[in-house]
């Protein structure tokens, strides 16, 4: 900083950076006339506490995409144990509780492409869980209706669902409602932000 700027200055003399960026420690007089932090300490606090907040969403995505990828392989673990893959199970029991359904809306409430689907549906119609069928007004429609028994549809789902709720067993109460409702807050804003349809027909999925 020159003299003459320097002089114009009132902070100058009181601990406001040099040219080299270096702050002395007294502080700048607030309007009070008391001293405050400088200028320079200010911004650095500022440059702080931004950088922390920063390193803080960046563990808890971080964290959660990991949790997210474990969670899926082993929630995809217990699915087979109940006797199905976890995409295989929440398409029988869409179809259950809702009745026959669009390749197009199951593709949708499983957040998977029609690609995906049609190999799901497949291979459960392969083993006689499911058939085709055409729709009554529009041959341009494919229906997907269950063929096998409806009790072990359910009975297999729930099986599923009780070990996926062991994990969360040895949380207090207070601690489940509070993680419901961050997941349900951040569900949320991905739908909202991507300006995802409803997923009223997924209600009864995982």
């Amino acid at each position: 900083m020159s003299t003459a700027n320097a002089a114009m200055d009132p902070a100058a003399d009181a601990g406001v950076a040099d040219d080299a960026g270096v702050a002395d420690d007294a502080g700048v007089a607030d309007d009070a006339g008391v001293a405050g932090p400088t200028r320079l300490g200010r911004a650095v606090e500022r440059r702080e506490f931004a950088g922390s907040n920063s390193d803080s969403t960046d563990s808890l995505a971080a964290a959660t995409a990991a949790f997210t990828s474990a969670f899926e392989r082993w929630a995809n673990h217990k699915a087979i144990e109940a006797g199905l893959s976890a995409q295989r199970l929440r398409l029988l029991n869409i179809v259950h509780c809702h009745g026959p359904q669009k390749m197009a809306d199951l593709a949708g409430a499983l957040a998977v492409t029609p690609r995906n689907v049609t190999a799901l549906v497949d291979g459960l119609e392969a083993e006689g869980l499911i058939r085709r069928l055409p729709h009554s007004t529009d041959r341009r429609v494919t229906l997907v209706e269950l063929t096998c028994n409806s009790d072990r549809v359910e009975s297999q789902f729930r099986a599923f669902q009780d070990s996926l709720g062991g994990l969360f067993a040895d949380l207090g109460e207070d601690d489940r409602q509070t993680l419901l409702r961050l997941l349900t807050a951040l569900h949320g804003r991905i739908h909202a932000e991507a300006g995802s349809p409803s997923e009223a027909m997924a209600a009864t999925d995982v």
